[in-house]
């Protein structure tokens, strides 16, 4: 019996295989996203519609839509975190470190504004624990740049971080509600930070 020629055909690399489907509660997920931002009170039949998919299909992932915003608030401390990493706290003096932090996150502000979805969100103890590392995370940077002297140290670390992180967030506000610019919002707010926390020989 006559063995099988292998045709050029046969030697052909596979390519472009079909991508695999998106799973439906990330589908879920970023429509939801995407709808909250401009309509805070949508409802899960809405969230379903703006999906492409059935309302019993969300509420399956999704019973209440506290769930939601559970999932959307983790969702978004996992962002925050990744932002942070992208940052390289690490590198270089601590004022171009917050800088490089502004420039990563403020970018996600529809994403993280699911942190203030409610009070009932830091009801979970993965959000407070997730949480309390953030900001554990930014005060060991400030403390750095405090004992390197590039930020003052007549100030404590963790109000220097409260005070960024809400100043971060009152910026996501402005972009939001068209009061603040978003091409300008991260330089400004650099500016306005560091304005605060250089020490006075530096500046």
């Amino acid at each position: 019996m006559n063995a099988r020629r292998t045709s050029r055909a046969d030697l052909r690399p596979v390519t472009d295989a079909p991508a695999a489907p998106e799973p439906v509660r990330d589908v879920v997920m970023r429509a939801a996203t995407s709808l909250l931002a401009t309509d805070s009170g949508a409802s899960l039949a809405e969230i379903a519609a703006a999906a492409g998919v059935g309302r019993t299909t969300v509420h399956r992932i999704f019973p209440t839509r506290a769930d939601l915003l559970s999932a959307l608030a983790m969702d978004a401390l996992d962002r925050l975190r990744e932002a942070l990493a992208a940052a390289r706290l690490d590198d270089g003096p601590a004022p171009e470190a917050l800088s490089r932090v502004v420039d990563e996150v403020l970018p996600l502000a529809d994403e993280l504004r699911f942190l203030d979805a409610g009070p009932d969100i830091w009801d979970l103890p993965q959000m407070r624990d997730g949480w309390w590392s953030v900001a554990a995370t930014l005060d060991a940077l400030v403390q750095r740049g405090q004992r390197e002297g590039d930020i003052r140290g007549d100030v404590p670390a963790e109000l220097i971080v409260e005070a960024f992180t809400s100043a971060m967030w009152g910026v996501w506000d402005g972009i939001r509600d068209g009061r603040v610019a978003p091409a300008t919002a991260a330089r400004h707010l650099v500016t306005l930070t560091l304005g605060g926390i250089t020490p006075p020989t530096k500046r």
